[in-house]
Parts: structure tokens; sequence; C-alpha cells
């Protein structure tokens, strides 16, 4: 009986070790992609201004290109509304996210 107490109990605590490790990954993966979109479109925006592109439209245009070339896609209301913001930007790998 104390054994089984024993066996169940130990399976729960390496079930919750599991689930926090899990969720503290999670977290480290989505943070890493984050900083890694900020990277990405503050080269994006660098080359905007480097290139000297000046309509707002060409420009988000450009930037939109650049970073789909770099693996991220625009989330749609941001394309719509014509936001050029990191925040716009989803990495492909986000399947679950509707991009353009």
């Amino acid at each position: 009986m104390r054994a089984a107490f024993r066996l169940i109990l130990r399976g729960i605590l390496v079930l919750v070790g599991v689930v926090v490790i899990g969720l503290a990954l999670l977290l480290v993966v989505f943070g890493w992609s984050s900083s890694s979109t900020e990277r990405a479109h503050g080269e994006c925006e660098m080359l905007v201004i480097e290139k000297k592109i000046e309509p707002v439209v060409r420009a988000t245009e450009y930037r939109r290109a650049c970073m789909g070339s770099k693996g991220y896609g625009m989330q749609s209301f941001c394309y719509v509304e014509n936001y050029t913001t990191a925040s716009c930007f989803i990495p492909r790998w986000m399947f679950w996210i509707n991009k353009i």
C-alpha cells in the first residue's frame, strides 16, 4: 500500500516536472523568436533608409519583401492598416497564425 502511494506520488512529481520544463522551453523559444524578428526588422528598416525608398507604399512593400526573404510573414490586419512594426511580422513556423 505504502509502495503504491510512493509510486503514484513519484509519477505525479515527474509529470509536473515535465510540464514545468515544457513551459519554460516554450517561453525560451518564443522569446528567441521575438528577438530574431526584431533584429531582422531592424536590418530591413536600415535597408529602406540606405536605399532611400521614399513613397510609404514602396517602402512598405520593400520591407514586406525583405522580411519575407528572411522567413517572416506579415499579419493580414497590419497589411490592411499599413502598419510595418516588427510585431506585425510572424515567423513562418507559426503556421496557425494567418499571414500574407
